[in-house]
């Protein structure tokens, strides 16, 4: 409260007069850091010459003195509520003050369910799910170490108040040796707590000072970098193996559109239109950062004869879709299934039709869609390409990004920098 210097008043609003010549009284709430003002109805009303006999003087005349405790009591009861908040924030005074709608506005689990809503009306369905997942398991937590069933589906309510260091170390530990949760899905988690932490400091639900994630306060876990890149001779003995059915066939046209479009994504494939294709080039916006980039990037892809071939063999020209995958009517939701679906279809075939190329089993049981990606930075890094070119291509230009992403090569992936990326 201190730190916040929050001053509450009562005020004469002599703005606007009523028609019997009063005035209506305010509960003005100032706050200095950062400078806000809000004002709230009374009962009252007075003239100004009766307000400063009643409020503002010391020694108010005997008809004077029930009013002026009334409104001392207002205000008295205005502080102590600012004197009972751990955490000063505009709705959390009206939701203790007044009894407001917006008494749930401090409940994290409220906040979450808002955020995955607008999510869901974007059609970002894939972040949604990764929402729900976060808000799913820290209930479980909750329910852990109040010594509760946590398969219940019902939320225990969760302020940003408890929200501290300790919470966070404390459900990182939880996920980690009682869930056996990864570094990258505990990480994952927490972001989405943190970016739900972020947009209640900025709807005044919670203040700045209490924020627990940063330099010296909690840590997100991150994971090592896992190399998912194939040799070139690997690529080569996929590349010139014949498949032995449909499935190998259409795993391996896909997967090797995805290398040869530069690394395009499973989602950015399925999205794919015939108008797509512009002369010798494919352009399209990555799906990743539709709905977070403020000025969309069109991306371009060469169709080299490679490219042609696999377009040319599973085009669908009954679909405005290139490949068919997704249809004009399907949902948000129907789409994220037909792309996960696509995508399961891809690396269940991949798998079995790099066995039989003769590629190492342990590696073969591994290859995803993915490893096309991290294939096709590898091949451009070995063939002299820049840094900053493969950033654009694969992160929009985010040096940081790439950076990390190519120190998880292997360190012959910097070596023969003549080779090219052709097989």
């Amino acid at each position: 409260m201190q730190m916040r210097k929050v001053f509450l008043s009562l005020w004469l609003d002599t703005r606007h007069k009523k028609l019997n010549g009063t005035y209506p009284v305010k509960l003005r709430l100032f706050c200095q850091n950062p400078r806000k003002q809000k004002l709230y109805t009374t009962v009252f009303e007075f003239t100004k010459e009766d307000f400063a006999s009643i409020y503002e003087t010391t020694k108010p005349r005997n008809e004077y003195k029930e009013l002026r405790k009334k409104l001392f009591a207002l205000e008295q009861r205005g502080n102590d509520v600012l004197d009972s908040l751990r955490t000063f924030s505009f709705d959390a005074f009206e939701a203790t003050m007044f009894g407001t709608s917006n008494k749930n506005a401090a409940d994290v689990f409220n906040l979450f369910d808002t955020v995955i809503e607008q999510k869901l009306s974007i059609g970002s369905v894939s972040t949604a799910e990764k929402y729900s997942l976060a808000k799913t398991c820290i209930n479980k937590y909750l329910k852990h170490i109040k010594r509760k069933d946590e398969s219940e589906k019902e939320f225990e309510p969760l302020t940003f108040d408890e929200i501290t260091i300790e919470f966070i170390n404390k459900f990182k530990h939880y996920c980690e040796k009682r869930k056996s949760l990864s570094a990258a899905t505990i990480g994952i988690y927490l972001r989405n707590l943190r970016s739900i932490y972020r947009l209640a400091i900025e709807n005044g639900i919670t203040a700045f000072d209490s924020y627990p994630f940063g330099k010296n306060k909690a840590q997100i876990p991150t994971s090592k970098k896992v190399n998912k890149a194939l040799t070139q001779e690997e690529l080569r003995l996929l590349w010139n193996t014949e498949p032995k059915n449909e499935n190998q066939s259409f795993a391996k046209d896909f997967w090797f559109f995805s290398y040869y479009a530069y690394g395009m994504n499973t989602k950015d494939v399925c999205e794919l239109k015939h108008t797509s294709i512009d002369g010798d080039s494919i352009h399209y916006i990555r799906s990743k950062t539709k709905n977070t980039k403020k000025e969309r990037t069109i991306k371009e892809v060469p169709l080299t004869h490679a490219l042609k071939q696999i377009i040319e063999k599973r085009k669908k020209t009954t679909s405005p879709y290139l490949f068919g995958i997704l249809n004009a009517t399907d949902t948000p939701k129907q789409q994220r299934n037909k792309v996960a679906r696509f995508n399961d279809t891809i690396v269940r075939n991949i798998r079995e039709f790099a066995l039989d190329s003769g590629i190492n089993p342990e590696l073969a049981e591994k290859i995803g869609t993915y490893h096309a990606r991290h294939s096709f930075a590898t091949v451009a890094v070995r063939s002299g390409k820049s840094i900053a070119l493969i950033s654009e291509i694969l992160h929009d230009g985010n040096l940081k990004t790439t950076e990390n992403y190519i120190n998880s090569f292997p360190k012959e992936a910097y070596k023969n920098l003549s080779l090219e990326m052709e097989l």
